[in-house]
């Protein structure tokens, strides 16, 4: 009885010890608190810098996606990227960066939304979030900018993915 008792506590700790509700990331030199038990993890390859966790069975749902836009040239920012977001959410003053673009990604990322914005270290965070789909943008003062999103999470997970920033 003893030795059953011991073993019965043994994988109670042991599956304690191991059961985690977040993982540590470290992605593009950022160190993130991202939930754990998800399903699957996916990068994009090649350029596009994307990391993915899927937290369902479901192809596309409940989804958290990291992508790293301090080098992206897909759009014509007119300025480096880390500024033209800067100016997207009034940040900064730059009148370098393209103003049409500037347009569209405020319809995109601040019209209709709830955004709040805070400072961690080195960087600006920007979250911008709806029913069903939230955003952060993280925005260094050395030309770092990284774009978080996922159609299940609100604020205060985004906080707390970024708290150790």
């Amino acid at each position: 009885m003893l030795k059953f008792c011991f073993v019965v506590l043994v994988l109670v700790s042991s599956s304690s010890a191991f059961a985690s509700s977040a993982v540590d990331l470290v992605y593009s030199d950022l160190k993130f608190e991202v939930p754990g038990e998800f399903s699957v993890i996916g990068d994009a390859g090649g350029n596009q810098n994307i990391l993915i966790f899927r937290y369902s069975d479901q192809r596309g749902k409940r989804f958290l996606a990291f992508s790293d836009m301090t080098n992206d040239e897909t759009i014509d920012y007119g300025c480096p990227s880390y500024v033209f977001f800067s100016k997207v959410f009034d940040l900064s003053d730059n009148s370098s960066c393209n103003d049409d673009n500037i347009e569209i990604m405020r319809d995109t990322f601040v019209e209709g939304r709830d955004v709040e914005a805070w400072s961690i270290n080195d960087y600006e965070v920007v979250y911008s979030g709806s029913g069903k789909k939230s955003y952060a943008f993280i925005i260094g003062n050395y030309g770092k900018l990284l774009k978080i999103d996922s159609d299940f999470l609100g604020i205060e997970a985004f906080r707390s993915i970024l708290a150790d920033l």
